[in-house]
């Protein structure tokens, strides 16, 4: 290998798009996998021709064989970082880029980035505001954890999972074992398998979400958006709309301040971070988290908004780390150049998709700006859920609000089988 080099492990979701950026610096990447077979939400997302290699490890492997098994691998080669490309790529990435010497947020930490709970307990160790909880694989544990603590609602959730994948909302001790019930024992779709579920207070506010670029322990907020929600019965509310807010707003800088001290709580010291906050009376508190680039977002549309986005940011930091943080520095906070907003469709029906009828009504809103994530033809659209069951998501994005309000409404309005064909079995 000659010229510039990194590795991107398990460079899915909206790492799969960090080759081509790097390569804009003259980097060639090596794509290292955490396991031996690619989680199925993911296998559409791999293209092995963006790398110059793929090290693969054998099956059954234990994470400490892992982690050797790609130094050995990686001996000998000039590299410049480690990143992780998803979720599943941050504790081997961790692992991986403190054994080499490499810019590091190292492995001391590393669990409680991907464990919810070890998440707050770090949080609550350093000082910053975390979420009451419970662990456990036994429902009647939890309901009596919920009675004692006083709460009339609490949230149950996998300790590690992606996309609000069973999440639910329990009243009620029937509610609690139903949530434990479908979530302990299950292989969940990152692969792991859950061995217990997680309890925590409901936090009732207004959610966030944040994202921040680290170098040499400094923090840069790149974009925070207001995340709205709506309910779904049997499940947790799913996000439907977020709005783009203003780096200077007063709300903008107390979210970056908390996740500044969040950061630090979970020594973050390098590279990007996603963060979903509540604010609620008693201000920010973290509800989720990932060490990693925001997945599921349209690079083109948030630079239309920005003039940059969380994914070249972060490729910037690492191809030119020295030109990046004296850029950030001169910055202060961002700047939103367009108002923008995210909506999620919202599915209450179901069928395979033959076809997209309505995109091009869509793509004819004055506001549009991208469309992503929609099911493919030939899948299945179920009703929505959670993040991984919203059928496809649109960005508007402009400088006046009146007009974005009105595409708003007007998407809002278009029912699923206007937006997709949808027939009743797959088509032969």
């Amino acid at each position: 290998m000659n010229g510039r080099n990194c590795v991107i492990v398990d460079a899915y979701s909206t790492g799969r798009y960090l080759p081509d950026e790097f390569k804009r610096y003259g980097i060639g990447t090596v794509h290292v996998m955490s396991a031996a077979q690619i989680p199925a939400i993911f296998q559409s997302h791999f293209s092995a021709d963006l790398y110059g290699e793929t090290i693969r490890p054998r099956e059954r492997m234990t994470d400490e064989e892992v982690v050797e098994f790609h130094l050995e691998a990686l001996r000998g080669r000039k590299l410049e970082f480690v990143i992780a490309g998803c979720e599943t790529g941050v504790q081997l990435a961790d692992s991986l880029s403190e054994r080499l010497g490499l810019a590091s947020n190292r492995t001391a930490l590393s669990g409680a980035r991907r464990d919810k709970a070890r998440l707050s307990d770090a949080l609550a160790s350093a000082g910053v505001r975390s979420i009451a909880q419970v662990v456990s694989d036994n429902a009647g544990e939890i309901a009596k954890w919920k009675h004692q603590a006083g709460f009339d609602e609490i949230v149950i959730k996998p300790l590690n999972s992606t996309d609000t994948e069973d999440v639910f909302l329990c009243s009620t001790d029937v509610d609690v074992q139903r949530a434990v019930g479908a979530i302990v024992g299950k292989t969940n779709r990152v692969g792991a398998s859950n061995r217990f579920a997680l309890g925590q207070e409901k936090i009732s506010g207004q959610k966030y979400t944040v994202n921040a670029v680290s170098i040499d322990r400094e923090a840069f907020v790149t974009e925070v958006w207001t995340c709205d929600t709506i309910p779904i019965e049997g499940a947790s509310p799913v996000c439907s709309l977020e709005r783009l807010l203003g780096g200077m707003e007063p709300i903008v800088h107390e979210l970056s301040d908390y996740l500044v001290r969040a950061l630090q709580a979970l020594q973050i010291v390098d590279g990007p971070a996603h963060a979903e906050i509540i604010v609620d009376h008693r201000g920010p508190v973290l509800v989720d988290f990932g060490a990693r680039l925001q997945g599921t977002m349209s690079a083109k549309a948030r630079t239309m908004a920005l003039g940059h986005n969380h994914m070249t940011l972060t490729a910037w930091r690492y191809a030119d780390p020295k030109s990046f943080a004296g850029y950030m520095r001169r910055r202060g906070a961002y700047k939103r150049q367009a108002l923008a907003l995210c909506v999620s469709l919202i599915s209450d029906t179901g069928g395979v998709v033959a076809g997209y009828p309505g995109l091009e009504a869509i793509r004819k809103l004055p506001s549009f700006a991208d469309a992503i994530a929609f099911v493919p033809i030939g899948q299945k659209l179920v009703p929505t859920i959670d993040l991984a069951s919203t059928p496809g998501i649109v960005y508007l994005v402009g400088n006046e609000l009146r007009q974005l309000e009105d595409d708003y409404r007007k998407l809002r309005a278009m029912r699923m089988d206007q937006v997709f064909d949808l027939v009743t079995q797959d088509p032969s």
